[in-house]
């Protein structure tokens, strides 16, 4: 005989009378193959955007590119996404994660073999287009991604979901830093690491397409669920219904992840011309960064979800992050031959603490404080706005470094630019601290306790 567990409350709270639940595949072991299919979508598009980084030298000597042209990579990688994660976050909220996360994965593929080609031909033109190409669908992959992952793990172990699928991401970027510099020293040829790339970037497509098959056995399993934008249709009047909480959260990504990628796009560089590391020896460091975030970002995660306290730990790494760029800053070169200055692997490690805190919590709060249907519109609304700040400032760092190439290598005045943008970024933060405690405190609450709060407010609406 059931128990009154295997129905459902709300059907009971409605008609009067138990209803047998529906399969839902979230709710079982199911759910980690999920996760594991989940973790892998970015791991290509990861190793692949920070290929650059990890060759900034090389690239340089060898197309002959200004420190403007370089960060051109990168600005022309966001420039799309100032716009595109707004639309593909409508389309995420309108068709579903499904179709988006198969086909901005195939767009990146396209974006990451141009650029292939585009290095095998020395042509900066070439790569230009393929990382704009790339840039089509690298951030609305991430906004479907996100979006999905709150499907399947709504409440007490989102953040930790999301955590575990930014520790692969983060293993693909570590990767990268490591392996890029060797695989271009041991085949003599810069495209190798870029079409290594493209490879991993199709085993995310499909990796990708299996999380679809899965997730629409899911949604046939719990029959009578409504796939998002059936019902509701977004409109622009749904902007209307975001809180202080989600703008404030809005602009602090806006400034803290600005920073953080400003200063991640140049790392190779600023270690080998300022603190006296060879390209490859750089790359043997820099992965400190993504190693870090990749071990403490889930658990990180699961502290968060069951404790709260999120935006008390989004201070603290901020004040962490901003005494890295100062310390950065002021650190001394090395200009000796054969001479380290192995501070910078401290501060390397210093960043790493902060992405993984700082990513572990942020990208968990969207859910909480905007309604179930516009999550995808609002990732997307975020990613944009992010875009934007990282389409500007490469450009603006690459100016301060060539304008002031003679003053440590031009890279202490962009550091002390950098600590500017994490200051206004943590004013934001503790502004949004004293919002949160006075709307409920819903970033500082445990997932647990926020779950019984919504299955409660279900069952007496």
């Amino acid at each position: 005989m059931q128990t009154p567990d295997t129905y459902d409350k709300a059907s009971y709270h409605a008609y009067g009378s138990y209803t047998e639940k529906p399969v839902n595949l979230r709710s079982t072991n199911i759910r980690w193959l999920a996760l594991v299919l989940t973790c892998f979508i970015n791991f290509g598009p990861y190793f692949s955007v920070d290929n650059p980084q990890a060759l900034q030298g090389s690239l340089e000597d060898q197309l002959n590119l200004t420190n403007v042209q370089f960060n051109m990579l990168y600005s022309v990688y966001s420039f799309p996404n100032i716009i595109l994660p707004f639309f593909g976050g409508i389309i995420i909220d309108k068709l579903g994660a499904r179709i988006a996360i198969a086909s901005f994965a195939a767009i990146i593929i396209i974006g990451q073999s141009i650029v292939t080609f585009g290095v095998a031909q020395k042509s900066f033109a070439l790569m230009v287009i393929g990382r704009t190409v790339f840039g089509l669908g690298g951030e609305c992959l991430t906004v479907a991604q996100s979006a999905i992952t709150a499907k399947w793990f709504k409440g007490k172990e989102v953040a930790f979901a999301m955590g575990a699928s930014l520790c692969v991401s983060r293993l693909g970027s570590s990767l990268n830093s490591f392996t890029s510099p060797k695989i271009f020293n041991w085949t003599g040829e810069l495209f190798a690491p870029f079409l290594l790339g493209a490879i991993f970037c199709t085993v995310s497509w499909l990796a990708g397409l299996g999380l679809a098959l899965l997730d629409r056995k899911a949604d046939k399993q719990e029959g009578g669920i409504v796939k998002a934008g059936e019902t509701d249709k977004i409109r622009f009047q749904d902007f209307k219904e975001f809180n202080l909480i989600f703008y404030l959260l809005l602009f602090n990504c806006f400034f803290i992840y600005g920073a953080f990628f400003g200063l991640n796009n140049n790392l190779n560089d600023i270690m080998v011309s300022r603190f006296g590391f060879t390209q490859n020896d750089a790359g043997n460091f820099i992965p400190i960064v993504y190693i870090a975030s990749a071990i403490i970002t889930p658990f990180f995660g699961l502290f968060t979800d069951r404790f709260g306290k999120r935006v008390v730990f989004m201070i603290m790494s901020s004040v962490i992050f901003l005494i890295d760029h100062i310390f950065i800053a002021f650190l001394h070169d090395t200009t000796a031959e054969g001479r380290r200055n192995y501070g910078m692997v401290v501060a390397l490690g210093g960043i790493g603490l902060f992405y993984s805190t700082y990513a572990a919590i942020f990208w968990p709060c969207v859910p909480l404080v905007v309604k179930e249907n516009v999550v995808g519109t609002a990732y997307g609304i975020i990613t944009a706005l992010q875009n934007l700040m990282l389409t500007i400032i490469p450009m603006v760092l690459g100016a301060v470094a060539e304008g002031t190439k003679d003053f440590h290598s031009g890279y202490f005045w962009t550091e002390i630019l950098l600590a500017g943008i994490v200051a206004i970024g943590l004013s934001i933060t503790i502004w949004m601290y004293f919002v949160d405690i006075r709307t409920n405190g819903k970033l500082n609450k445990p997932s647990a306790k926020e779950g019984e709060e919504d299955e409660n407010k279900a069952l007496t609406a």
